[in-house]
């Protein structure tokens, strides 16, 4: 075998995919409290991100651990 099993390259994958997820929520953070953004935008840029997030792990699922 020449790289890590299947299930551990995957949790990997899904901790990476995690941490990525709360640098983005912890920019959006900073952003709404410099008062570069509204709320309303940062709810926006949210949704999309999570919206972005759950259709990486199903990439992530597929790629992994077949569909």
């Amino acid at each position: 075998m020449t790289g890590p099993e299947p299930r551990v390259a995957y949790c990997e994958a899904l901790v990476q995919a995690a941490d990525d997820l709360d640098d983005a929520l912890a920019c959006i953070r900073a952003e709404t409290s410099a008062g570069k953004i509204t709320a309303a935008q940062a709810a926006a840029e949210r949704c999309e991100l999570l919206t972005r997030h759950l259709e990486h792990l199903e990439q992530l699922h597929a790629e992994h651990l077949g569909s």
